[in-house]
């Protein structure tokens, strides 16, 4: 049926991540450091007490944790089943770009990036959707724009986005 998750580029995939990535580093100095100095690898020493630097890692990995599984989540496809075969479904997309006023960034190997843009006070900076086309229907995904930032909190807009699609998509078959 196509891919389970949206596939991004590699500095949207680590904005995307970022705030995991925020809980995860420290991690690394809080223990690594201490480690090789309790090892004494390269040459590093250290007399301070493991305990005071292993507890803010074992305090951040779970909330690290969650912040990753929370993001990868967001990637998840959800799918649309339609009667519209490609030709028909490219068609259908672009028209529902161009009224909702989305810009499409690229499409490739039937896959749609459209990024949207409606402002502060619709509660975001913009969403970046992906829609595949695949037999039967469409995989659709919208999570924040990864050049606007990453957030875990979305005011349920990217599932308004994908609601929105899907009504708009029914309106057409109708």
């Amino acid at each position: 049926m196509g891919q389970k998750n949206v596939s991004l580029e590699i500095l949207d995939r680590l904005v995307h991540y970022s705030l995991a990535l925020t809980f995860g580093l420290p991690i690394l100095c809080f223990v690594g450091y201490p480690l090789l100095g309790q090892f004494e690898l390269f040459g590093i020493s250290s007399s301070i007490d493991i305990w005071v630097v292993v507890l803010p890692g074992i305090i951040l990995a779970p909330i690290s944790l969650l912040f990753y599984f929370i993001q990868h989540e967001k990637l998840r496809f959800q799918f649309l089943r339609t009667a519209t075969d490609v030709e028909d479904s490219k068609k259908m997309i672009r028209d529902i770009a161009r009224e909702q006023k989305w810009a499409i960034r690229s499409f490739k190997d039937n896959v749609f990036t459209i990024k949207t843009n409606p402002g502060f006070i619709n509660q975001s900076w913009g969403q970046h959707i992906t829609i595949q086309i695949v037999n039967g229907g469409l995989l659709v995904n919208s999570i924040f724009d990864p050049n606007k930032g990453s957030w875990s909190i979305t005011f349920n807009s990217n599932q308004k986005n994908i609601e929105q699609i899907r009504k708009l998509i029914s309106d057409r078959a109708n």
